[in-house]
């Protein structure tokens, strides 16, 4: 949707930020989040089977819908930077590569009418998208955001934990789609079956 690539792929914004240490715990926290989470990943699966029957040139989108927990169109209405979430930067690393690769953190909120919906994304750099008013049919995955600032304090401290928040994503810009796209999407959702047609009724 947006003109220059604007939100960080989510995955790599763990990859690159975590400590070989860390990342152990990660992934022993996301097994955890996935066990969680088992009716959501057989629907994914079932979702997906279902790809092929959808035309050659919609298959594409119709693979990120089977994968996302959540689609709904509705506005971006708050957006705010959480440096809890962000990696610091030191003054090594300042000083030998900058800083203005790291990616930033938000916390936003999307609305249509009275319902609401909290979500995370990150970018990097000053794009202006997304923004407050970005009005577009949200592509979301559920998943962990790590506490970053806390877990490079803790590896001072030699405490190996990281504490996370489970939460809605948006895991990149492909995962943003026009408003005027919805009519197709909800094909779409049909089209993949329950429970991706649950997301028609958010």
């Amino acid at each position: 949707m947006y003109p220059e690539s604007s939100i960080t792929r989510f995955g790599h914004v763990i990859e690159w930020s975590l400590a070989p240490g860390l990342c152990r715990l990660v992934r022993g926290a996301t097994f955890v989040l996935l066990l969680a989470g088992a009716a959501c990943v057989h629907s994914h699966k079932a979702a997906l089977e279902r790809v092929p029957l959808v035309p050659a040139g919609q298959r594409p989108l119709a693979q990120r819908l089977a994968v996302a927990d959540l689609v709904v169109p509705a506005t971006l209405a708050k957006t705010e930077r959480d440096w809890r979430y962000e990696e610091p930067c030191g003054v090594l690393r300042d000083l030998m590569y900058g800083c203005a690769d790291i990616p930033k953190a938000y916390q936003a909120t999307l609305r249509r009418g009275a319902e609401t919906w909290p979500v995370f994304y990150f970018k990097v750099g000053d794009l202006p998208h997304p923004a407050v008013g970005d009005s577009a049919v949200w592509l979301l995955r559920q998943g962990a955001v790590y506490r970053l600032l806390e877990c490079a304090q803790r590896r001072g401290l030699t405490s190996a934990y990281c504490s996370y928040d489970v939460a809605y994503v948006v895991e990149s810009d492909d995962d943003v789609l026009p408003a005027a796209t919805w009519q197709q999407v909800s094909e779409l959702l049909r089209t993949l079956g329950p429970p991706s047609v649950q997301n028609l009724s958010r």
